[in-house]
């Protein structure tokens, strides 16, 4: 056979695969792969070649690499709510308005609202069996101990096993802990306030300035926040590290080193039970790699060359590549959608308990988790592998996002797309099988929280992708990083007028182009501001639901396994033994 008549025989059968509207005459299968806080840098299809990563890098053999592919928020909560609803966290309220940005607590009554509807939710109405196995953060109860609301078993996942809230490095039974690794001296300063305000009271008695009554009164004003912040943030591993089987709290705290063996060992068994049904199914793979605390198996400990974080990410590398094996094995291989990515980038400021660094590389781009506006917290390692449907060995330039998965996949399962609400994921099947040559945005917001710092935009014509930027991160000096454990939205260096930067040319933002004196560039930053004010009207006034006090710590939502002592394992692997 020639190659012409190879070329028209395999244009024949992509043809017979595809129907006229763009969905498939099948129902395929999805898989997504998340990462937790991966950085662009940390994978070998991606540049880096010493931390070793085979069977991600076999996607991308097999698959397509998007290069540009981008999350909706630099942090955790609000980055997934978007993957799981195509919609930007400022539409739905998953943005935080203060300091704290993500969800830090089980017990409270913070989560994804019950009328956005979720990936899941659509892939349960076309007939998919849909699991979420790891990491979920988008919360679990809302008015009140047991509700379950907000979990996974209530948003459209048929089974769930998983850490509810996310990993911490409070977990790692090592004396780290989040709170102390940023204020060292907290407990000290907590102290030394404590006993000036005994001395003041018991000085304003004496002198009889006040009474008993007001004493006590003041006493317990001053001590409860006190006593508050002392048990909730030496006890966030027992508070915080919850692993729920579906609606059952199975195992609390979490015992971290086997963590993600088992999220690999319950997909294979989600596989297994497909394989006997025989239905499509979604499955979400969501790591507790590389978030810290790094914990891994025995067999990964010290064996990478960047001590405990390249060893989990090897791990959850192996893990990735069972789960392959296992579609291969019970015949999914080539008719499912693999999906690999990271919720957000590498945290550059998380270190460890000596001081060494417990963070990735989000080169060659500038920033990382946490940071308002730049790339290194936003544009992540993607991989894409559809056998038959998209071409193998290929790399896309053009910029996408997290959030048009969710209407990718809802076309290509046959779902329907919400029409009552507006929905910021665009389809890239086009882009993906190389029908069209330019990304489905022209233009893309960027927020922390509430602000929005930054509008990207693709023009039609040329190669340039430009990035209008009217903040960014208030750094240390010489360095590309804030301080504390991320940066503050709201403390950032404004610009007026915004800078304007080429990321094609320029994908670390450190040359702001001119555009004072030049009538093509004008064009385009006038163009942005349109596109951003227009999109500003859409967007109304948002409401946040993760203000402050909406986030803290509710003593009547927490979940205790076999009270009063609040301790159990997984009696499913009570006979695991780590060698």
């Amino acid at each position: 056979m020639d190659i012409q008549r190879l070329s028209v025989l395999v244009q024949c059968v992509v043809a017979a695969l595809i129907s006229p509207v763009g969905s498939l005459n099948f129902k395929p299968n999805i898989v997504i792969f998340l990462a937790d806080d991966l950085g662009y840098g940390d994978v070998g299809a991606f540049g880096n070649n010493t931390i070793r990563t085979p069977n991600i890098d076999a996607l991308a053999s097999d698959g397509i690499k998007l290069t540009h592919h981008l999350t909706a928020a630099s942090v955790c909560t609000p980055s997934r709510s978007a993957m799981l609803t195509g919609r930007l966290p400022i539409r739905t309220g998953m943005f935080a308005n203060g300091r704290i940005v993500v969800n830090i607590f089980a017990a409270n009554g913070v989560g994804l609202p019950t009328s956005e509807t979720t990936l899941a939710e659509v892939a349960k109405t076309v007939g998919y069996k849909t699991a979420l196995v790891g990491k979920w953060h988008l919360g679990m109860n809302k008015d009140y101990k047991g509700d379950m609301a907000f979990h996974p078993r209530n948003r459209g996942f048929d089974f769930y096993y998983g850490h509810i809230l996310t990993n911490m490095k409070d977990w790692s039974n090592e004396g780290d802990r989040v709170l102390t690794s940023q204020r060292p001296n907290m407990f000290y300063q907590m102290a030394t306030v404590f006993f000036v305000g005994i001395t003041t009271l018991i000085f304003l008695k004496k002198v009889g300035l006040i009474g008993w009554g007001l004493c006590v009164f003041l006493f317990v004003l001053m001590s409860t926040p006190m006593a508050y912040i002392m048990f909730v943030f030496n006890n966030m591993a027992w508070l915080n590290g919850l692993l729920y089987r579906d609606f059952e709290l199975v195992e609390q705290p979490i015992h971290l080193e086997t963590l993600s063996y088992r999220y690999t060992q319950e997909s294979i068994r989600f596989l297994r039970d497909r394989e006997r049904d025989n239905n499509p199914f979604l499955l979400v793979v969501s790591w507790d790699h590389v978030h810290t605390a790094l914990k891994t198996l025995k067999k990964f400990r010290g064996k990478s060359k960047h001590d405990r974080y390249g060893d989990a990410i090897e791990e959850m590398d192996s893990g990735i590549g069972d789960v392959m094996n296992a579609l291969d094995q019970f015949g999914f291989g080539r008719n499912t959608m693999i999906y690999f990515t990271s919720d957000n980038g590498a945290h550059l400021e998380e270190t460890g308990m000596k001081g060494q660094s417990d963070g990735g590389s989000n080169l060659p781009f500038r920033g990382g988790k946490g940071h308002p506006t730049v790339d290194g917290g936003i544009r992540v390692p993607t991989v894409i592998r559809f056998p038959g449907i998209i071409p193998r060995g290929k790399v896309i330039d053009e910029p996408t996002q997290q959030l048009d998965m969710f209407t990718t996949i809802t076309k290509l399962i046959g779902g329907k797309i919400p029409s009552d609400r507006v929905i910021d994921g665009k389809d890239m099947l086009p882009l993906l099988q190389f029908k069209e040559s330019k990304s489905p945005h022209k233009f893309m917001y960027h927020y922390c929280g509430e602000h929005l710092q930054a509008t990207r935009y693709r023009p039609p014509q040329g190669s340039s992708v430009w990035k209008l930027v009217t903040e960014l991160p208030n750094y240390k000096p010489g360095e590309d990083k804030c301080y504390g454990l991320a940066c503050i939205c709201s403390n950032t260096i404004k610009y007026d007028p915004p800078l304007l930067f080429d990321i094609t040319a320029d994908p670390g933002e450190r040359n702001p182009v001119s555009y004072k004196n030049n009538k093509h560039l004008q064009d385009i930053v006038n163009k942005i501001s349109a596109a951003t004010a227009e999109h500003k009207k859409s967007v109304g006034t948002p409401e946040s639901r993760m203000t402050f006090f909406k986030l803290l710590w509710r003593p009547w939502f927490q979940p205790c396994c076999n009270f009063p002592s609040c301790t159990c394992s997984d009696p499913v692997y009570k006979d695991f033994v780590d060698e």
